[in-house]
């Protein structure tokens, strides 16, 4: 019999965030998006959409990674109250696809964090 461990991370370290307003963040992602094409999939949760970075991996790194330390170089982020499973970009008839990750506690957690960060 094989043991299954199911271990959340304990920490995440986000070293910078950047907020975008919706629009902002949409005309982002379509850079470079060929006319009729999908973007990279944005998450969404807790009324943001966003996307993250991971730190490049070396011995550090990868050190905390197996102590349950996550580091983030940085997260992308805008607010979207509702969610919706795609975000059409109207003039290269392309579409960013959403991932509705809510029923993933950490990333709620991280999505609370930067609206908390940002109300301040």
């Amino acid at each position: 019999m094989v043991k299954v461990t199911f271990e959340p991370w304990k920490e995440v370290v986000i070293h910078e965030t950047i907020k975008y307003s919706l629009p902002d963040m949409i005309k982002l992602c379509s850079l470079g998006v060929q006319p009729g094409g999908l973007t990279n999939p944005l998450s969404w949760a807790e009324g943001i959409v966003f996307r993250f970075t991971a730190m490049p991996m070396n011995d550090e790194v990868t050190r905390e990674l197996l102590q349950g330390k996550v580091h983030w170089n940085v997260v992308e982020w805008a607010t979207m109250p509702e969610y919706k499973n795609v975000i059409p970009i109207g003039d290269i008839n392309a579409k960013i696809p959403i991932i509705d990750v809510s029923s993933t506690a950490v990333l709620c957690e991280i999505a609370k964090a930067l609206k908390e960060k940002s109300s301040k």
